[in-house]
């Protein structure tokens, strides 16, 4: 979908969730309705219902990853998820896509290692997940800046660079303490 259209309604996520026999309601505008005045608004009520989607499908996804054997059919297979999203013409667009994808890995990451039993494993990959997310930010900046008129934003990215490197540093360190566990 590109920015351009218009979204999906609940009742088109809800089909599509039924198709993959996740949705068990009526699908109907009146059901939709009840249920988005539980969560208290439209707008998370939808955006429940497509997380709802997206992680069904990427059950799906890995399901068929996991069974396919030629690495090459496996990478063009995944950058049909660019098409999808309609970032495939747009460079820019695949990076903010990149992005937010690694940000909602992150996140769950930081949750588990916030949990002082999971140790420094789980550290270093939230803090090199959160890296990540800091060094497509600033590509994604740096693509979208005129330095001719936005210096001080272009100037801002070597700091952002700067908090990924130490990141990157953190997760090392932290990957240093997993092997001296495994000595």
């Amino acid at each position: 979908m590109t920015s351009d259209e218009t979204p999906v309604t609940v009742e088109q996520i809800g089909a599509a969730l039924a198709a993959l026999g996740v949705y068990e309601g009526d699908n109907t505008p009146a059901e939709h309705a009840e249920r988005a005045a539980q969560f208290g608004s439209p707008d998370i009520y939808r955006l429940r219902l497509l997380n709802t989607l997206l992680g069904a499908v990427q059950g799906q996804a890995k399901l068929a990853d996991e069974a396919e054997e030629d690495g090459e059919d496996l990478f063009t297979a995944w950058l049909e998820q660019l098409r999808g999203a309609g970032t495939w013409e747009d460079s820019a667009r695949q990076i903010s896509f990149l992005g937010w994808q690694v940000r909602r890995v992150g996140i769950p990451l930081f949750l588990l290692a916030n949990d002082p039993d999971t140790g420094p494993i789980v550290d270093a990959a939230a803090q090199a997940a959160e890296a990540l997310h800091i060094m497509l930010g600033v590509i994604g900046t740096l693509e979208e800046a005129d330095p001719t008129v936005d210096f001080v934003t272009v100037i801002n990215q070597g700091g952002m660079l700067k908090a990924g490197r130490e990141l990157l540093v953190t997760a090392l360190d932290n990957t240093d303490t997993a092997l001296e566990t495994f000595k």
